[in-house]
This record gives structure tokens, C-alpha cells and sequence, in this order.
């Protein structure tokens, strides 16, 4: 079996710490397989991640958190970005022109950006719609104590179940992980589509302390500093954010 952390932010999310390698760096120390980088309407960090990953012994799915008028909804084996702002039918119409596949992240909780059972069950009836919608979060580190619903609502829909990271800074990423048959990326989208991925949750109580640290991680980054790595061989670290990957970030947020 293969695992794998499929909701994941980068420093292209600005409420993100970590830099692609460092993502990289700790997938593989955690011992995962395939990752996804899921930016907030970003798909450059996805775009990184996977023509580094082989550096680091893993697979990255290009992806993007996409932001819906419905909520927010994880597109993953993407090229483009659609845009956001559509309703999650659009959205995976969208998705599934270029050949993606999507999953409902963190839902049913009545938290800011999740998708209701409404909205769901509306892309459901959508013939147009349903067909790239193969899975749902289950579990969430960033929303553990949320969860519930979604985890007694999944037995009766169509979709794989998914553990995911969520996470925000480094040291969260694996904390939730999916695992399937197989070690590859192609393994993984077969075991989405076929619904046989298997979650498994982060046990821990660490709602507290993750927010506790990212909250110190993001006000460092505001003084220009991200945890990254400057190789696959050396450890993650505070470090200051390169000139280039600032030029970036904000050639991003102007053309927003």
C-alpha cells in the first residue's frame, strides 16, 4: 500500500510557511508516496512541486484548492487553473475538460468555505458535473474536531474517502494521509476512481499547538522568513525567503 497527503499548501498560499522543497523534504522523511500541492487558487507551487519531487524519491500531483462560489473544492492531475468564483458544477465541468479529477476538502461542517450537502448533492445531479468529483475528506487535521458529519455522511455517497494534512506548515504534512493500492500517482488516481483509498487520521490533539505554531510561522513570514530546505539531503529550517520567490508572490497578487 501507498500513501499519500493530497491537500497540502505551499508559500504561493499567503497563509501558507513552507517552501515546495521543504514540502518535499518532509513528505519524504514522513514516508509518503505521492503528495499534492494545493495552493488557494494557485497552481505554480503544484507546478514546482512536481518537477522537483523526483529529487526527493516521490510523485507530486499538479492540483489547486480551488475557491467556488459554493466553497472551496481540491482539483487534482490538472494543467490550468480554472477560475475561481464559478459554482462547484462549473468548476468540475471545468476540471474534467482538461482530464482532472476533484475532492470535496474538509465539508459539511458549516465552517467558512466548505461545501454544504447541498451543494454536493447538487453537483451530483449534474450529469455534466459529477463525473470528476471522486472523493471526500473524511478526515482534516486542520478541522478534526469538525469531521463528524462528513464521516457518518460518506457511508452513503458515491465518493473515495480521504485523510488529509491540510497542512500549513512544514511539520503538519502526513499528519492525515490516504493510502491505497500501489506506490504511484497513476496507482492513486486509479484507487479515487474505483473508491478502494483507505484514510488514515492524525490521532493526535493538535488543533492548539498547530495554530499556536502557525501563527508564529506566518508572522515570520511577514518579516520575509519560511521554513525551507536547501536540498534533499539537508534539514528544514527557518530561512529567509529568496528575492526571486518574493517577485513571485507578488507578481501573483497584482494580477489578482
Amino acid at each position: 500500500m501507498g500513501t499519500a497527503d493530497l491537500h497540502i499548501h505551499s508559500i504561493y498560499s499567503l497563509d501558507a510557511t513552507t517552501t515546495v522543497r521543504a514540502i518535499l523534504k518532509q513528505a519524504a522523511d514522513v514516508g509518503l508516496n505521492v503528495i499534492a500541492v494545493t495552493d488557494h487558487d494557485e497552481i505554480r507551487g503544484s507546478f514546482e512541486a512536481q518537477q522537483l519531487a523526483p529529487q526527493y524519491g516521490i510523485e507530486a500531483i499538479p492540483g489547486a484548492e480551488i475557491s467556488t462560489k459554493d466553497g472551496h473544492l481540491v482539483a487534482l492531475f490538472i494543467k490550468t487553473l480554472p477560475p475561481s468564483g464559478l459554482s462547484i458544477s462549473d468548476t468540475l465541468i471545468r476540471i474534467g475538460k482538461q482530464g482532472g479529477i476533484a475532492i470535496a476538502p474538509h465539508p459539511f461542517n458549516n465552517l467558512p468555505n466548505s461545501l454544504s450537502m447541498e451543494a454536493v448533492l447538487g453537483a451530483l445531479a449534474n450529469p455534466r458535473a459529477k463525473g470528476p468529483l471522486k472523493g471526500i475528506e473524511t478526515h482534516n487535521m486542520g478541522t478534526q474536531n469538525f469531521d463528524r458529519v462528513a464521516q457518518k455522511l460518506s457511508v452513503f455517497l458515491p465518493f473515495a474517502k480521504i485523510a488529509s494534512s491540510d497542512a500549513h506548515i512544514y511539520w503538519a504534512i502526513g499528519a492525515g494521509r490516504t493510502e491505497f493500492p500501489g506506490t504511484t500517482a497513476q496507482d492513486l488516481r486509479t484507487a479515487l476512481e474505483k473508491n478502494t483509498t483507505v484514510p488514515v487520521p492524525y490521532e493526535g490533539e493538535s488543533s492548539a499547538r498547530a495554530v499556536l505554531s502557525w501563527m508564529r510561522r506566518i508572522a515570520m513570514r511577514k518579516f520575509g522568513y519560511a521554513s525551507d530546505t536547501t536540498s534533499a539531503s539537508t534539514p528544514i529550517n527557518t530561512q529567509q525567503i529568496s528575492d526571486s520567490m518574493i517577485r513571485k508572490i507578488q507578481k501573483k497578487q497584482a494580477n489578482d
